[in-house]
């Protein structure tokens, strides 16, 4: 499961489980976003920034990911 978080440093601060509306919150509040991709067993990784224009892939090492994002 992957979670972002938008938050502009104040008083804005929300979770959302889809990039197009954590991008969109971005937008109307002026925020920065960031991913968090959570495992089953309770374990999570911290994935970066959520950029509003280009790709939002991220390449976590120490998995057996062989492409960025899958």
């Amino acid at each position: 499961m992957t979670e972002y978080y938008v938050t502009d440093g104040k008083d804005y601060t929300e979770r959302f489980y889809k990039l197009t509306d954590a991008k969109r919150a971005m937008k109307e509040h002026g925020a920065r976003g960031y991913k968090t991709k959570i495992y089953a067993n309770g374990d999570f990784v911290d994935c970066g920034e959520i950029t509003l224009k280009g790709d939002n892939r991220t390449w976590i090492a120490n998995t057996r990911m062989n492409r960025a994002n899958y």
